[in-house]
């Protein structure tokens, strides 16, 4: 890898002869107010201290096939936000007309953008994206704001509008804070200009970097890379990015091709992804596997937030909620093979593969707590073979069953459980009630973890009583709080007034519920370590049943 770094300041990058380009398909603009905002902030705590620099962050640069171009590949925001400042500035400058404000326009204008000497065009010194270019031109060069399409536009207009309204104030308060301002923005801000010899190698100094704003992700660096190749097809391919990206949601872009990756080429790390994928993509189809990943981006939203419109079974759709419950991903890996082998062709196979993994992330990771490489490696080998035929359903279940943790280790894992996300507490404690109303002949069982109320019994802010009773027993009651067997279900006769109150008063709403979870409840005298070690080992017993791969 070669690489070259400088430290420089803003001004010297502006001035240095070259035209810096964000890939056409890279993301847009998208600075919000709270950005804008602490760049203002700092530009003005800077102004009024009168310190003699400031870092605002590194730039990572690859070449261009041009050679008056450099492609900026991360640091476009930043970059963006200065020109934006500055045209601001000159433009508050042509509004305010105080004297001297036409030298302070023409060096504006000099810094910002290129003049031709024979044609008198202007060229900005930053050329944004394929949706931005334009608009972003107008704004930097006659300060036009044009019919805004895209949110990257209101966002470029709010940033432009906000600059003015502040510059204005500033300098009708005091016009030095023209020459002050210039001065911070070309000489005393500075950056760390990172050039790079291709894409490849940008992305590996991304996974070091810690930008403050937003930074290029995996995703934006394959689109740019996949739609440089695309040739005729780039108008389609474009199209079908655009529909995976409305699949999965732009945050979860990079996780589903992580995923994707895991499960048909391969167990990757997030920062050899980029690298991976396109070579992949190298020396295959561009388009049938665009045409594939846009296929399977469906699949993966539906395994992230299950609709009935796509499965049409309501099984399959608690089970895929009780996974997200306990943030299952990593298996998204094995069930995206299941999905494309097994479906269609056998959707009970699927089932038993997705009921297999919920138990699984249950006993292995939410109880168990061991170790999650061994699982993920696991599972992407599972899925290639899978996805190639070398291996069939039952011998995937039978390969899952080897990773559960034993009998024992299940249940002095689940006795020593302290578990802090409500959720889950909830999840738990709903399946093991509904295992027991089933058993004891009742009819109705409370499916909707949303219809319960979590409750401690030894409440995580106790009165004086519960206090004084731990004082006196000699007991640290905040080991027990976070306890499942110090947890329970109620319905509507939870009563929100009671739940930091003593014991015996409690009991009051469990004497009310009809959930046989809380029948011994009524029984116990009073409520301490004794009886929260004998509920959850209780718990321990059954969960080992009911979570059984």
């Amino acid at each position: 890898m070669d690489i070259n770094t400088n430290k420089l300041t803003v001004g010297e990058l502006l001035t240095d002869g070259k035209i810096y380009t964000v890939p056409l398909f890279q993301r847009s603009y998208s600075w919000e107010k709270e950005h804008i905002t602490d760049f203002w902030e700092d530009l003005i705590n800077l102004y009024e201290k009168k310190t003699s620099h400031y870092f605002i962050g590194s730039m990572v640069f690859t070449p261009h096939r041009n050679p008056k171009k450099i492609k900026i590949l991360d640091g476009q925001q930043r970059f963006a936000t200065l020109l934006l400042f500055l045209a601001a500035l000159r433009d508050v400058l042509h509004e305010i007309k105080i004297k001297g404000s036409t030298d302070w326009i023409d060096e504006i204008n000099r810094i910002i953008f290129f003049r031709d000497i024979v044609s008198r065009s202007k060229n900005p010194k930053l050329e944004l994206n394929r949706e931005d270019k334009s608009f972003f031109e107008k704004v930097i060069i006659n300060g036009i704001i044009s019919d805004k399409k895209y949110n990257s536009h209101k966002l470029i207009t709010e940033s432009y509008n906000f600059f003015k309204k502040n510059i204005r104030e500033k300098i009708i308060m005091n016009n030095k804070f023209i020459e002050g301002s210039l001065d911070i923005i070309t000489n005393r801000f500075l950056i760390i200009k990172i050039e790079a010899d291709s894409d490849i190698d940008a992305h590996m100094i991304f996974e070091t970097l810690n930008d403050r704003g937003l930074d290029l992700s995996v995703a934006d660096l394959f689109k740019n890379y996949i739609f440089s190749i695309a040739g005729s097809s780039l108008d389609e391919i474009a199209q079908l990015w655009k529909e995976m990206v409305d699949s999965v949601g732009d945050h979860n872009i990079t996780k589903f091709l992580r995923h994707y990756c895991n499960s048909k080429l391969g167990l990757v790390r997030k920062e050899e992804l980029y690298k991976k994928l396109s070579r992949e993509f190298k020396k295959s189809n561009v388009k049938a596997l665009i045409e594939e990943l846009n296929k399977e981006s469906e699949i993966y939203s539906n395994l992230n937030n299950p609709t009935s419109e796509f499965w049409n079974d309501k099984d399959i759709e608690y089970k895929l909620e009780e996974m997200n419950i306990l943030k299952a991903e990593q298996a998204y890996t094995l069930l995206l093979s299941a999905y494309v082998n097994l479906f269609e062709s056998d959707k009970s196979y699927f089932k038993k593969i997705l009921e297999s993994l919920l138990y699984l992330t249950f006993r292995y990771s939410t109880i168990c707590r061991l170790n999650p490489n061994d699982l993920e490696r696991t599972y992407s080998k599972l899925a290639i073979k899978l996805r190639k035929g070398d291996i069939n359903s039952k011998k995937t279940i039978k390969e899952l069953k080897k990773l559960s943790p034993s009998k024992d280790t299940f249940i002095e894992s689940f006795k020593k459980l302290e578990i802090k996300i409500s959720k889950v507490s909830k999840y738990i404690l709903l399946a093991i009630n509904n295992h027991l109303m089933s058993t004891s002949g009742k009819r109705e069982i409370t499916t909707n973890i949303d219809n319960v109320n979590l409750e401690h019994i030894i409440p995580k802010n106790p009165d004086t009583e519960w206090k004084e009773f731990f004082t006196k027993n000699n007991t640290n009651y905040d080991q027990l709080i976070h306890k499942i067997g110090n947890m329970t279900i109620l319905l509507k006769e939870y009563n929100n007034k009671l739940k930091n109150k003593f014991y015996d008063q409690k009991k009051e709403m469990y004497k009310k519920s009809v959930l046989p979870l809380n029948d011994k409840l009524n029984k116990y005298e009073e409520f301490s370590i004794k009886e929260v070690e004998e509920r959850q080992t209780e718990m321990a017993q059954l969960a080992e049943i009911l979570w059984r791969v």
